[in-house]
C-alpha cells in the first residue's frame, strides 16, 4: 500500500469515529434518550464481535490472545472509562467543545510520561505544554461556547483515561497483538454496559435509537480496521497529525445538525491546542529517529 493510501485509511478512520460520536450525542440526547449503558454495550459487543470475526477470517484466533493480562486488565479499566466519560461528555457539550478538550490528549500524555516515566521535558516542550493549555483555557473559558462543568469534568476524566492507556499500551506492544487488546477491551466495555443496563429499573430502548447505535458500532469497527491499516502503512506522527481534522468535520456537523457556531476564541485556542500538540508529536518522533 502507498503511502498516499495509508493517510487516506487514517483521514477515513477518523472521519468514521466523528460519525459514530455524532451518533453516541444524538442518541444520549433523544426523546427518550438511550441509557450511556446501552451505548456502551451496544459499541462494545460490536467492536468485540467484529474483532473476533475479522480474527476467524483470517484464520489468526490466536491473535485474539492476551500475553500481558496485567497490563490489558489496566487498559480494559481505562478503556471502559473513557467510553463512559465520552458518553457523558457528549451528551454535556457541543460536539465542537468536546473534540477542544479531547486534542489535549498530547500535552497530557507528554506530562504524565515525565511524571511517571521521568522522560525529560524540554524547553519546547515545556512551552506547548503551557500554550496548548492556555489555548484551552482560551476555548472554554472565554469563548462560552455551551456545556457545563460536568461535561467539562467527564471530557478531562476521558484524556485523563486515555492518556494512561496510552502509555500502558506502549508497554505491551512488543508482546500483544493490537487484535487482543482491541477485542478484551471491547468485551469488558460491552460487558460492564450491559451489566449497567439490566442493573437499572428502566432501560430507554427507543427503536429507531437503538438501531442508530448499532450502525454507529459497526462504523467503528470500519473506523478501527482503518486506523491500524494506516498505523501498518505509514508512520506514526503522520497519522497522529491528521486526527486534528476531527475539529473540522466536528464542526461541520455540529453546525448541520445542532447549528452550533464556533466563536473567534473557540477557533484561536483550537489552533493554539492543535499547533502545541503538533510540535510535542514532532519531537517525539525526531527522539524515536535518532
Amino acid at each position: 500500500m502507498t503511502q498516499s493510501r495509508a493517510m487516506l485509511c487514517a483521514l477515513s478512520a477518523f472521519f468514521a469515529w466523528v460519525l459514530v460520536d455524532t451518533a453516541i450525542k444524538l442518541g444520549s440526547q433523544g426523546q427518550p434518550a438511550l441509557s450511556p449503558f446501552v451505548i456502551m454495550a451496544v459499541l462494545g459487543l460490536c467492536g468485540a464481535v467484529g474483532v473476533g470475526a475479522l480474527a476467524v477470517f483470517k484464520r489468526k484466533v490466536a491473535l485474539l490472545r492476551p500475553c500481558s493480562l496485567r497490563e490489558q486488565t489496566g487498559i480494559a479499566l481505562c478503556a471502559v472509562g473513557i467510553n463512559y466519560a465520552n458518553v457523558f461528555a457528549l451528551k454535556h457539550l457541543p460536539l465542537t467543545m468536546f473534540y477542544v478538550v479531547i486534542f489535549t490528549i498530547p500535552l497530557v500524555i507528554a506530562a504524565l510520561s515525565a511524571l511517571l516515566k521521568h522522560e525529560r521535558l524540554t524547553l519546547v516542550k515545556i512551552g506547548c505544554l503551557i500554550a496548548g493549555f492556555f489555548g484551552a483555557a482560551l476555548a472554554i473559558g472565554v469563548a462560552g461556547s455551551g456545556g457545563d462543568a460536568l461535561g467539562y469534568a467527564a471530557a478531562f476524566t476521558s484524556v485523563l483515561c486515555f492518556s494512561i492507556y496510552t502509555i500502558l499500551m506502549r508497554k505491551i506492544a512488543k508482546t500483544d497483538t493490537v487484535e487482543s487488546t482491541q477485542f478484551i477491551n471491547a468485551l469488558c466495555v460491552g460487558a460492564f454496559g450491559l451489566a449497567g443496563a439490566l442493573a437499572q429499573a428502566s432501560v430507554g430502548l427507543e427503536g429507531k435509537l437503538l438501531a442508530l447505535m448499532i450502525v454507529a458500532g459497526i462504523i467503528n469497527v470500519f473506523g478501527n480496521i482503518l486506523y491500524n491499516t494506516a498505523l501498518q502503512n505509514t508512520v506514526s506522527t503522520n497519522v497522529a497529525q491528521l486526527h486534528y481534522t476531527q475539529i473540522i468535520s466536528g464542526a461541520i456537523l455540529g453546525y448541520l445538525i445542532w447549528h452550533e457556531v464556533p466563536t473567534w476564541n473557540l477557533i484561536t485556542g483550537s489552533l493554539v491546542i492543535i499547533a502545541s500538540g503538533m510540535i510535542v508529536a514532532a519531537q517525539a518522533h525526531r527522539r524515536g529517529a535518532e
